[in-house]
């Protein structure tokens, strides 16, 4: 009796560990989208390491989760692991071929491996998934405007513009597009919509650099310096600018000289003094 007894509460305890851990299975399971969702976020706020934790331990426990291993691409691809990086976006991909997120990552990959028709192919292809996400249209603009595509470059960034009228960095990136083709007074509406007037100025100058057109610059970028002192980009483009064309700096803009007066000659009647001290109160 006490033989059955005892068995009876070893499988007894088996049963509670197993239920234990059955339980903790339960759980990691119905946290796993949280625990996704917070991988994205961690990746957000660039949290690399706390992110690929969380981003590996998902992807052991659910290897063929798409989202998991493109989350996980992201972090090789921004940590530099290129290969890691197109690894985990491919087998996304294979997983799911219409996952918009992955032909995306993938792309900003290949842009980084100067892998360019793959790149064009993967972000056209995340637009086609995702024809209203303002973000995949705004990085094939800049895939194609990095490839000298500047007006095909401009007819995405403007699609990209009617979804997303007031994103700071389309608009100055559209500006930089209509730059390159020589419409600069369109690029200099898009950079006055995308920044303060002082980085409207001062994009606008670097636009004109860009082209060759070195005097315009020197200009904007005194211009950019006046509205905003305090801009360290616009006051470097400027002395840049000015030391290339062999031009002194605007006399409103060029440092004030500083006049350290020179030291009083000795005075050998006079004995030096010894420092004030505090006095001690009791």
């Amino acid at each position: 009796m006490v033989a059955v007894l005892a068995g009876c509460a070893g499988v007894a305890s088996v049963a509670a560990i197993l239920g234990c851990a059955s339980q903790e299975g339960r759980l990691k399971t119905d946290t796993f989208v949280a625990r996704k969702r917070l991988t994205g976020e961690l990746i957000a706020r660039q949290e690399w390491e706390t992110a690929f934790a969380y981003a590996d331990e998902l992807h052991l426990e659910q290897p063929r989760d798409a989202e998991v291993l493109v989350l996980r691409g992201k972090i090789y691809r921004e940590k530099g692991l290129s290969a890691e990086a197109e690894g985990d976006l491919l087998s996304a991909i294979q997983l799911d071929e219409n996952l918009a997120e992955a032909h995306a990552a993938l792309a900003i990959v290949y842009d980084v491996m100067t892998r360019t028709q793959d790149a064009e192919r993967h972000h056209k292809q995340a637009v086609r998934l995702d024809p209203r996400n303002a973000t995949y249209l705004n990085n094939l603009g800049f895939s194609l405007y990095l490839r000298g595509k500047n007006h095909e470059a401009i007819k995405v960034y403007s699609e990209a513009a009617r979804l997303m009228p007031t994103n700071r960095r389309l608009r100055t990136n559209l500006g930089f597009a209509f730059a390159a083709t020589g419409d600069f007074r369109r690029a200099a509406h898009e950079f006055e919509m995308g920044g303060a007037p002082a980085e409207a100025k001062n994009n606008l100058g670097f636009a004109y650099e860009r082209k060759g057109d070195l005097k315009n610059a020197y200009e904007l970028y005194a211009e950019a310096a006046r509205l905003d002192p305090a801009s360290v980009k616009a006051r470097s483009n400027l002395v840049n600018a000015a030391q290339v064309l062999g031009r002194e700096l605007p006399q409103d803009l060029a440092p004030v000289p500083v006049v350290v007066p020179a030291p009083a000659p000795p005075d050998s009647k006079s004995t030096p003094r010894s420092p004030a001290k505090e006095e001690m109160k009791p």
